[in-house]
């Protein structure tokens, strides 16, 4: 980062000498405090170099993301394994390491900025009706572009895994390693030792200090019936809480800086950073893997792996390289005249979590303080790594409810609550970013103009509809094909509207909401203009013009037991009729979890990890 290049920040300090002594000091301060916070010497060095002198290595992990950064993190602990991790990006951006400016990162140059196909369904007040899919190409992956939530998800999805025949993926199973990821800021207590750990890299915290929005939310949905919850990812997820949050000392406690920066000169541990792999290369007639295929600064770079290529790149790469490299469906790839090294069903099952939003605005004489003078702020938050910026409260609030049975123990919808200050799109225009249409931003702009909005997000957690990923061409670096195909079955529609009513479109009736003028505001689209707002019919409207994606695709690469026809890889994540060849992140979840994906992508990091060691350690006896 320049700010901490000592002889660019001289000569910038130099060119200010005539602005007198007290500016020049704290210019000096200022671009120190840069650095402190997201410079180069946090990260790990690019070791390209190495890799030219030296291309072999025991593991290479390709992708340095939520899933990534852990594998290659276990794996290099034991000192005779010579580990390579891989990644696309670059090192983290001040502004990927700012909390509350986690939106500012879409469409830059840290993001994938992926699109699915035109839908007809769903993503109409888009252009082109394409949703928006940011996925982060940086080290930390999506874990340095998220909003930070730290959710588990539901103890029954991960029983759901084990009743498909997935062994040793049971809540009680895979619980001991979310705990060994996790540094949980709270005392531990015996009522919830049994769910948190304090040994672990990445920082989980709750600041309980509350913005009034805050107490406003929760105090308006336990009117409408949605219990108050202390910790989500306890004993029991029903509720409204609080989340926790991936933060620490006011910055993003990303998987790069949770698992790397603490490694970065690990002596057997490697990164290539800004290095695309475009190909799994394979031993002559065979399908046992040899390594990878690297495009770097025009050049290509072939690393052989020793014992096995790692892939967790994602739930759009990772199963991009398997189909580009000859893993995937039969007909698929011989249409693209790819020698097929197994047929499997790479790209299928694709899931993920789909959400329409309820806005619910308040004149500005009601409107609470939701930001400071942005200047000053942001100032505090340099010098400081305190204020505002330093977490994403007031955003925190989300819920998890199920209209279908009041005695549930498992959520058929997550609720969001984002609360936006008057005049949003000076600071951020978070619909620009998404490439919604001028109808679209213009009616929200209208609503935000003199008024504070609190946005509802109504996420459904289980979708039934399906998409896929296949390939666009044989050039990798075109991007792949995505169809999400949001509500193709019916029902998943028909959930979303059922809780809408029951638990988001009734706070307006709350004695909360009253009291601080917050009514319901629906944006003017044409499309739905004419219907009775609140039907059934309005709501799925609304859904299919205002669809979102909370950036959740997971499932392309299904994990299964033998005998499944659907499964890409065991449940030790092994790719089948591959040898020396495993995937480890988001695109194993043989379902989506009920809840935000990034923690348990971690956990499935963890447990990926420990199969390899147990393999490579236990079955080889090599220390």
């Amino acid at each position: 980062m320049w700010a901490c290049d000592p002889v660019l920040t001289t000569g910038i300090v130099n060119s200010y000498q005539a602005a007198g002594p007290l500016f020049v000091q704290s210019l000096q301060t200022f671009l120190a405090a840069q650095c402190a916070l997201a410079g180069d010497h946090l990260w790990p060095p690019d070791a390209t170099q190495a890799v030219t002198d030296d291309p072999n290595y025991d593991f290479i992990v390709v992708g340095a993301g939520s899933a990534g950064a852990v594998v290659a993190n276990r794996l290099s602990e034991v000192p005779s394994w010579k580990v390579l991790l891989v990644e696309a990006g670059g090192n983290p951006t001040v502004s990927t390491e700012i909390p509350q400016l986690f939106y500012n990162s879409m469409n830059t140059e840290v993001d994938w900025g992926y699109k699915p196909e035109p839908s007809e369904t769903a993503c109409k007040g888009y252009k082109q009706h394409r949703c928006a899919w940011p996925r982060g190409k940086v080290l930390g992956g999506s874990s340095s572009i998220n909003a930070m939530f730290y959710v588990r998800g539901n103890k029954a999805d991960y029983d759901e895994w084990a009743a498909m025949g997935n062994t040793g993926w049971s809540y009680e199973e895979v619980l001991e390693y979310f705990k060994k990821s996790e540094n949980f800021s709270e005392p531990l207590t015996k009522e919830n030792k049994k769910y948190h750990s304090k040994e672990g890299y990445l920082n989980v915290q709750k600041i309980e200090a509350a913005h009034p929005f805050e107490d406003v939310i929760i105090k308006a949905a336990t009117e409408v019936g949605i219990k108050h919850l202390n910790d989500i990812n306890g004993a029991n997820q029903m509720g409204i809480t609080r989340s926790y949050s991936t933060i620490k000392e006011g910055k993003r406690h990303s998987t790069a800086r949770a698992f790397l920066s603490p490694i970065k000169d690990r002596p057997n541990f490697h990164v290539i950073k800004n290095g695309f792999v475009s190909k799994i290369l394979f031993h002559p007639k065979s399908n046992k893997v040899s390594g990878i295929l690297i495009q770097k600064d025009g050049k290509e770079i072939v690393v052989h792996a020793k014992k096995e290529v790692i892939i967790s790149a994602g739930s759009i790469n990772t199963p991009h390289l398997l189909l580009l490299s000859g893993i995937g469906p039969k007909e698929h790839l011989e249409s693209f005249n790819i020698e097929v090294k197994a047929d499997l069903p790479v790209g299928e099952n694709l899931q993920d979590h789909v959400f329409f939003p309820t806005y619910f605005s308040t004149p500005t004489e009601h409107k609470f303080n939701t930001l400071p003078a942005i200047t000053t702020a942001f100032s505090e938050y340099i010098l400081t790594n305190e204020g505002i910026y330093s977490d994403v409260n007031p955003h925190r609030i989300i819920a998890f409810v199920n209209s279908s049975d009041p005695n549930a123990v498992s959520p058929e919808v997550q609720c969001h609550y984002l609360v936006l200050p008057p005049k949003i799109a000076n600071l951020i225009d978070i619909l620009g970013l998404h490439n919604l249409t001028e109808e679209v931003k213009n009616k929200f702009e209208e609503i935000n103009e003199n008024n504070s909005v609190i946005v509802v997000y109504d996420v459904l957690l289980k979708p039934k509809s399906k998409g896929k990923i296949m390939l666009k061409s044989t050039d990798p670096r075109e991007y792949p094909l995505i169809y999400a195909d949001y509500f193709k079955d019916p029902d998943d529609l028909n959930v979303l509207i059922r809780n809408a009513k029951k638990y988001i479109l009734t706070l307006e009736n709350t004695e909360t909401f009253k009291q601080f003028g917050l009514k319901l505001n629906w944006l003017d689209i044409e499309a739905c203009r004419g219907l009775d707002k609140g039907s059934d019919e309005f709501l799925a409207c609304i859904a299919k013009e205002m669809t979102f994606s909370l950036y959740h695709p997971v499932g392309t690469a299904k994990m299964g037991p033998d005998g499944d026809k659907t499964a890409v890889v065991d449940p030790e994540l092994r790719v089948r009729k591959i040898e020396g060849l495993r995937v480890i992140d988001a695109s194993v979840m043989p379902s989506i979890v009920r809840g935000n994906t990034n923690a348990p992508t971690i956990m499935i990091a963890e447990k990926g990890a420990d199969y390899l060691k147990k393999f490579w350690l236990k079955e080889h006896s090599e220390l």
